[in-house]
């Protein structure tokens, strides 16, 4: 029970920590950037904040990918031979392994297959062998969680990538506000402008159009 109790409190300390980096780096690391934003979002919706991110930050997302599949490719290889297989493994790999694909095949990150064939070598390579790196790749195996939440967090904190799309929002005075629309919640529509990433707050009432601008 207890080690339940601290599993739960670690995944939200580490959601905490997830939201807080993307604050900051959506912000540019403007801390008052940051606070305003904090004021302008839903907490409640932190799956879709994650979501967002992995799905928008695509090219970041891909290369994070391309090093993190041949590792869990290693590491279930090593489960294998030591008789440690669990059938939801092959499953995990197999979810991993289509988001990849999808990634690789969608935004044609081609340097993502290169790493992906560095990586799977070096560590295979490293695992076949019975001494050099050896030891300290059975200890990444070993800590699987730990490199999860350090790629999750870095996904967090690197890239830039608001986890909603990018907007052209018509105004009723024939301008146009270029940005990322942040909450709604009458009679304001608060915006994070895409170009000097401040908040804006805009009369709902004067909203006359909302498009997506292509990536």
């Amino acid at each position: 029970m207890a080690a339940k109790a601290t599993g739960v409190n670690a995944v939200g300390l580490g959601g905490m920590l997830f939201l807080l980096l993307r604050l900051l780096a959506v912000a540019h690391y403007d801390w008052h950037v940051a606070f305003s934003l904090a004021d302008a979002i839903n907490f409640g919706d932190v799956i879709g904040v994650v979501v967002g991110t992995f799905l928008g930050a695509g090219t970041f997302t891909g290369l994070l990918l391309a090093l993190l599949l041949p590792l869990a490719v290693a590491r279930h290889v090593h489960h294998i031979r030591t008789g440690r297989w669990r059938p939801h493994q092959s499953v995990f790999i197999a979810v991993l392994g289509g988001v990849f694909a999808a990634a690789l095949i969608t935004l044609h990150v081609r340097p993502a297959l290169l790493i992906v064939l560095a990586a799977s070598a070096a560590f295979f390579t490293v695992m076949w062998r019975q001494a050099g790196l050896r030891p300290y790749l059975n200890k990444v195996f070993a800590h699987m969680g730990v490199v999860g939440w350090a790629a999750f967090l870095a996904l967090g904190g690197l890239t830039d990538t608001v986890w909603v799309p990018e907007q052209r929002i018509g105004l009723r005075d024939g301008t146009s506000v270029t940005g990322y629309v942040m909450n709604v919640q009458s009679p304001y529509t608060e915006v994070l402008t895409e170009h000097g990433r401040d908040i804006r707050e805009l009369l709902s009432g004067d909203v006359v159009s909302r498009t997506d601008v292509d990536g």
